[in-house]
């Protein structure tokens, strides 16, 4: 069932694939900037450390965001390799290239993705 889908997909698998590049390159270039404005903090008076510290929360949380966006554009990409993008990994239907020019990392069609998040 997917070979015959495939070709609806590959004419714009390089646009995907530039997309997915610059947004790895761009998530990449800000992971750990957030702890070096901490770092440089130094001394802190006492009734500024809830703030610090809620301030290196968010950044830790942050970080974390961005490691797991990076891990999902690394994924896209090797299923670019493999041929397997553009194809939801849970019902095997194409995804929408209207889904994935606003999420070109999205595994799932709309339908499966609603139903993981419900589940």
């Amino acid at each position: 069932m997917k070979s015959s889908l495939k070709p609806r997909v590959e004419p714009q698998i390089e646009d995907f694939r530039r997309m997915l590049i610059a947004r790895r390159e761009e998530v990449a270039s800000g992971v750990g900037m957030r702890f070096g404005a901490l770092a440089s903090a130094g001394r802190v008076a006492e009734e500024d450390q809830a703030q610090v510290y809620h301030e290196e929360f968010l950044s830790v949380s942050l970080n974390t965001l961005d490691y797991q966006q990076l891990g999902l554009v690394e994924e896209a990409l090797d299923r670019i390799k493999t041929g397997d993008y553009g194809f939801c990994q849970d019902c095997g239907k194409p995804i929408p290239h209207k889904r994935l020019r606003v999420i070109p990392w999205a595994r799932y069609c709309v339908e499966c993705q609603q139903r993981a998040v419900m589940e």
